[in-house]
């Protein structure tokens, strides 16, 4: 079996000091521990700039040397993504290139030569034609997929390419990216039939998430039925090319939200009414910003709007339950705080006052909103009058 792994490590650019120590000690330490502890394992890696800002700032600069120093050995490839995890297909294609701009920007600072990407991960894998034209221009060669993403059954054997845009891909196995695939594979061996198997997950599944307390890294890490690879040399072993027909999607769609054409329901649900007004003041900000370049206070509001971007407001406004286990993704705190990022774009310009009105105005309108639901769908204390 050839086992390509692929981990996803984000944090939000406001998540606290607390929970970055925390996921840095259980989860990064850990994935940068295990490379160094088993020399067979090879790992694709995308680690997200706002991750990469996150440990510079509160003092974990040997977690990012362990893995600069694991990928001048070869155990790591560096992937490709957007600075502030936001969902691509619903930003312009020139905001598209400037995550992409900065994401670079921050990992050649931090894994310099060591950070040659190919390959690409979009945030939450939601993809859609104008996105991928934007990666072809940016100069990757090919990028990570769900299954879910085409009609066919994917032969994992095959190299693929998305038909009609001239962009490689790799197609992740949604079943065993859902597992814990050390575990899941040591125990199967014998039942997956497949030479290749591509899993790609969250990177926090590894210590922070799921805790191996019965040694399944050891075993998956050192089986010597197991070889693992990269995602390019797995790409390099493939011949040929066959071109597939892919649909826009996120790793989180379901058939019937494809069916709904609502790809990016988790994001952008017509029927979400915080969606909408998060997806409006998004805009609103954002031609605000470019409308006011030669504003004095234009670099510090373009860092907030690109802050402001960041997926996690809408996900938490999406009220849904994404697995049997999982909480109800619904905190207003975390929606008010991503919006509010928003805010600070404006506030840092030199606005006429009907235009600091008018944003005063839908930011407030916006939080009342969040806050009046919470009170009315969670508060057991709230009373309709």
């Amino acid at each position: 079996m050839k086992w390509i792994n692929i981990l996803h490590l984000y944090q939000p650019p406001t998540q606290t000091k607390e929970i970055v120590d925390a996921v840095a000690r259980e989860s990064y330490q850990k994935i940068v521990s295990l490379l160094a502890t088993y020399p067979n394992l090879r790992l694709t890696l995308n680690i997200s700039g706002s991750l990469l800002e996150l440990l510079a700032r509160y003092g974990h600069q040997s977690i990012i040397k362990g893995f600069k120093s694991h990928a001048e050995r070869g155990a790591v490839e560096f992937l490709g993504s957007a600075m502030y995890h936001p969902i691509l297909p619903l930003l312009s294609d020139g905001e598209i290139m400037r995550q992409i701009r900065l994401h670079d920007e921050i990992s050649r600072k931090y894994f310099g030569e060591t950070y040659k990407p190919r390959g690409f991960f979009l945030p939450e894998m939601a993809y859609n034609q104008k996105t991928a034209a934007v990666l072809v221009s940016a100069g990757f060669e090919w990028v990570i997929l769900d299954e879910i993403h085409v009609a066919e059954k994917i032969n994992f054997g095959k190299k693929y390419n998305i038909a009609g845009v001239g962009l490689g891909t790799v197609f992740r196995d949604s079943f065993l990216s859902r597992t814990f695939p050390p575990e899941f594979i040591v125990e199967n061996m014998e039942k997956i039939k497949t030479e290749y198997v591509v899993t790609c997950h969250d990177g926090e599944l590894y210590g922070h998430w799921h805790r191996d307390d019965w040694g399944y890294y050891k075993k998956a890490f050192t089986d010597n039925r197991i070889k693992m690879l990269t995602v390019s040399e797995y790409r390099a072993e493939l011949s040929g090319g066959e071109d597939i027909a892919v649909h826009d999607a996120s790793w989180e769609s379901k058939p019937e939200e494809l069916a709904e054409n609502t790809a990016f329901g988790l994001w952008n649900d017509p029927r979400n009414k915080i969606h909408n007004m998060l997806e409006t003041f998004k805009r609103k900000i954002l031609t605000l910003v470019e409308s006011h370049q030669s504003s004095p206070g234009y670099e510090t509001a373009r860092h907030y709007a690109d802050r402001g971007v960041a997926s996690c407001a809408w996900w938490w406004a999406s009220e849904r339950k994404i697995g049997s286990f999982s909480p109800r993704s619904w905190n207003p705190t975390e929606i008010e705080k991503g919006a509010r990022e928003l805010y600070k774009a404006s506030s840092s310009l030199n606005l006429l006052p009907r235009e600091s009105a008018e944003i005063s105005s839908l930011f407030e309108n916006l939080r009342q909103t969040i806050w009046k639901k919470h009170s009315r769908d969670y508060d057991p204390n709230y009373l309709i009058e």
